[in-house]
């Protein structure tokens, strides 16, 4: 059994060790603490990619890596009244 840190496994998943920080229970990869520390095993990871569960990318959807997206939200031009201008 490997054992791997949130920086090896990072590499091994191809994200940051932020990125796995941040996402490894809201995508479920499998993990484990050793004296407080997020560990994974090799053999696991290897396991969970080949069922196909993939972290996020981001793409879709009106969140991104569990985060609310703002969105600029277009008005009309005013005139100098302050009513719109049809």
């Amino acid at each position: 059994m490997v054992i791997l840190s949130v920086q090896e496994a990072a590499k091994f998943l191809g994200k940051t060790p932020a990125a796995l920080r941040n996402g490894y229970k809201r995508w479920g990869v499998p993990h484990f603490r050793l004296g407080g520390q997020i560990k994974f095993t090799q053999e696991a990871l290897q396991e969970w990619v080949e069922k196909g569960m993939t972290v996020e990318t981001g793409t879709g959807g009106p969140a991104k890596n569990g985060r609310r997206i703002r969105r600029a939200v277009e008005t009309k031009p005013t005139s100098h009244t302050g009513t719109h201008v049809a």
